[in-house]
């Protein structure tokens, strides 16, 4: 919770350096990123959560004009653990036993969202999620 106190002491004076701001937090308690939106909407152009590697199907543009998702998800490899192998990532929970953990391979996907912004208010007009599957060659 400290980005909220460092952000009502400092957003004034941080404000005037740029037209919009979109703020990125990466955490992982939804809680924290829900509450966040709610409190900088009218006052950034929008808050788009990170960390748990899951795209959300919050999408949306709140009251005052902030667009906000919980989580944009990850780029990377689905068919795994949060992009990693998936028997070492079991292996790791069922015994405790700390294993090094390889990238997974197969079901690449490309996860975000599409922003329209009015830079002349600062705020949002739209968010889309978006996820492609991605081809790769080896």
């Amino acid at each position: 919770m400290i980005l909220f106190y460092w952000w009502q002491e400092n957003w004034q004076r941080v404000r005037s350096g740029a037209d919009l701001w979109i703020v990125e937090i990466h955490a992982e308690a939804t809680s924290e990123k829900i509450s966040l939106g709610w409190m900088l909407d009218g006052q950034v152009a929008a808050v788009l959560g990170s960390h748990t590697h899951v795209p959300t199907a919050d999408a949306a543009i709140l009251p005052r004009g902030t667009a906000y998702m919980t989580d944009l998800g990850m780029t990377g490899p689905y068919e795994g653990v949060l992009g990693r192998d998936i028997q070492a990532s079991v292996a790791r929970f069922m015994d405790g036993m700390p294993r090094r953990l390889e990238v997974a391979s197969g079901d690449v996907r490309l996860c975000g969202a599409l922003l329209k912004l009015d830079t002349g208010r600062g705020s949002a007009l739209a968010i889309e999620r978006f996820e492609e599957k991605c081809l790769l060659s080896n």
